[in-house]
């Protein structure tokens, strides 16, 4: 068994990439790398359909948006696919994985009780596409617990402390996760 997630990059992508995976820990990078998950970082003007039977399969024209996303994770693969090696971008995407890696093949964020009540309940989010969905809030709670941010980005700093300020419900969760479920 694999300790990290296989990364199908350029050797300076990789090691963009894995200084981010690094920062959540050698228990996540375990329970991904056993649930399949990979990780490929997209060369220039290279599409996501190139790389993704499934995008291919499914005809999904996210190439084709205006402003194709940075990133994104195919369930149906278990792949992160990458434009781009930022650490918003990278941790965000890999939180995804590491959702449905703890769901076993689901986002866990849609089946988890605690999860569910703390999106509901929540006051404030880390930031404004946590609001947007489970699994997007699950993603950058996640992101905010390994504070990885850009210096460039508008949003707010997501940092495990001010997640712990604003959403102690979502940090309390992530805690426990991290303690138990992600235990090296």
């Amino acid at each position: 068994m694999r300790d990290r997630p296989a990364v199908d990059a350029s050797p300076e992508a990789s090691a963009a990439i894995d200084a981010v995976l690094d920062r959540f820990g050698i228990g996540a990078l375990r329970v991904a790398a056993s649930a399949g998950v990979r990780v490929v970082h997209l060369r220039p003007r290279e599409a996501y359909r190139d790389r993704s039977r499934a995008l291919r399969r499914l005809a999904s024209g996210v190439d084709d948006w205006p402003v194709p996303p940075a990133g994104l994770f195919v369930v149906e693969e278990r792949a992160v696919y990458l434009r781009s090696t930022s650490p918003m971008t990278v941790a965000h995407e890999f939180a995804h994985a590491l959702d449905c890696a703890l769901g076993g093949g689901v986002y866990l964020s849609g089946v988890d009780p605690r999860v569910r009540r703390a999106f509901r309940n929540a006051r404030a989010f880390i930031t404004p596409y946590a609001a947007s969905g489970l699994d997007e809030y699950f993603a950058e709670s996640l992101r905010a617990w390994v504070e990885a941010n850009d210096p460039r980005s508008p949003w707010p700093r997501a940092t495990r402390a001010r997640l712990r300020e604003i959403d102690p419900a979502i940090a309390a969760i992530l805690d426990s996760i991290f303690t138990h479920d992600l235990a090296a």
